[in-house]
């Protein structure tokens, strides 16, 4: 029996997935089946901007300048693309490259074709493969956060990796199995040995890594990930194998944080193999100190959960961060050579125009600190704090606009402060004092582990 695990299309292609990497690791541990790997996110980018690829070709991926200038041309030429196509798709036709996209995955010939959404936008393309293998008579599953009712409506959409591995023993037969359902291994080595590196928008091979199961912190009340799941770290041992077996030299970290002493842990496991690493982590005071060790031993890039420069604002969404201790944070770290990429949300549920200021100004004042800010205004979402409790947070009425495709669109009022079209206007009305603050091209911000590769 074959298995073909697809990564559909949604955004240009700077990484392997994670996702469809660890799934191939778990089936391998588990059943006795024939399993790839087939990112065809990458495939049809290659296919769709052809140019792009040639100009990297010619391109020095270690100059800001230069390779962040093509980032930013490719990201401007491909962005109308993905809502002119998503229209199709609701209107009910084919997007751009559906049959070639078709036709590589009939190519495999699988028994069972798993398709994992991490994006809401990969529903699109998810929606119409659906559909064509149903017509030729392939069975496809699906599964992933961005998952929707419209997709389970064309195919089953399993829960987690146990669902999957029972599907795939449902077809191969019980002889398949190599472990029972109470003996799944689920600690397993990702693996990247299916793709293609010219496929993917990048100077050099970054590869995704996940040190635990969801975040330790789980206080922000804006964030939905994975919340109320347990966290669970990954034995280091495994991250080890999965950078040896790889063969690259750039890894980023995807977990939304990491504990002081266990990014200590890693820093010291990863020091002898002499690779380049990014992370995403909390500015908390914990964090003095450790910079010239983590710098030493590869860490090259963090972006920082900053949000605000307002501590009311910090306070009410529950950071557990201090403004001055994330300055002398984003200090140290510079100093140590790392390169520093601070996220703020503007537009925070009664956040206020002065508190906006507070926030430029905090970054202006650490400016010598920052390489990439990237800004963002505020979404609500459900499973999240503020949706979940609203009046805690200044929200006095949450509306649900239904779409064809995607989730449910959600719109809010606040008791005090900005509405989020004011704090859109706000950025707007600032944003070329925001961009003078980057020491690199704005492109950065969307491709921020690509930030590894610079000199």
């Amino acid at each position: 029996m074959k298995v073909l695990l697809i990564y559909p299309p949604f955004c240009p292609p700077t990484v392997r997935p994670y996702s469809i990497s660890y799934l191939k690791g778990f089936v391998l541990a588990n059943l006795e089946v024939d399993v790839k790997c087939l990112d065809l996110n990458a495939k049809y980018h290659k296919k769709m901007f052809p140019k792009f690829y040639e100009r990297l070709e010619r391109v020095d991926g270690r100059d800001a300048n230069q390779y962040g200038k093509l980032l930013g041309e490719f990201l401007e030429e491909a962005r109308p693309t993905y809502s002119i196509n998503n229209k199709k798709v609701v209107c009910g036709e084919k997007p751009d490259l559906a049959d070639e996209m078709l036709d590589i995955v009939l190519r495999e010939k699988p028994d069972l074709v798993a398709m994992s959404l991490v994006y809401s936008s990969q529903c699109f393309h998810a929606m119409v493969l659906a559909d064509e293998l149903a017509k030729i008579g392939i069975k496809c599953v699906a599964g992933g956060p961005a998952v929707n009712p419209q997709l389970a409506a064309k195919c089953p959409c399993l829960k987690n990796e146990v669902e999957l591995y029972e599907q795939i023993a449902k077809i191969a037969g019980e002889q398949s199995r190599k472990n029972t359902t109470s003996e799944l291994d689920c600690w397993v080595v990702p693996d990247y040995s299916d793709y293609d590196d010219p496929d993917y928008f990048a100077a050099e091979t970054v590869i995704p890594l996940k040190s635990s199961s969801t975040c330790f912190y789980k206080q922000c009340a804006f964030c939905t990930h994975f919340r109320k799941a347990p966290y669970l770290e990954v034995d280091i041992e495994l991250i080890k194998e999965a950078i040896v077996r790889s063969g690259a030299k750039n890894f980023f970290f995807i977990d939304d944080t990491i504990p002081r002493e266990r990014l200590l842990a890693l820093a010291s496991a990863l020091k002898p193999l002499k690779v380049k690493w990014w992370a995403q982590l909390r500015p908390t005071r914990d964090m003095l100190g450790t910079f010239d060790e983590l710098a030493a031993a590869g860490l090259k890039a963090i972006c920082w959960g900053v949000e605000s420069g307002s501590q009311r604002i910090l306070d009410l969404m529950e950071k557990g961060t201090k403004v001055e201790d994330i300055s002398e944070v984003l200090r140290q770290s510079h100093a140590a050579g790392i390169k520093n990429t601070t996220y703020i949300m503007f537009g925070f549920p009664t956040e206020t125009k002065g508190e906006f200021m507070e926030t430029l100004n905090f970054l202006k004042s650490n400016s010598e600190s920052l390489f990439i800010v990237s800004t963002t205004v505020f979404g609500l979402q459900k499973g999240s704090k503020a949706y979940e409790n609203p009046s805690q947070y200044g929200i006095t009425e949450i509306t649900e606009e239904k779409r064809e495709l995607l989730d449910e669109r959600l719109t809010y009022k606040t008791a005090s402060g900005m509405t989020k079209e004011e704090a859109k206007e706000m950025r707007q009305r600032f944003i070329k004092s925001i961009r003078k603050l980057n020491k690199a091209p704005i492109a950065f911000k969307d491709y921020k582990e690509q930030v590894l590769l610079l000199q």
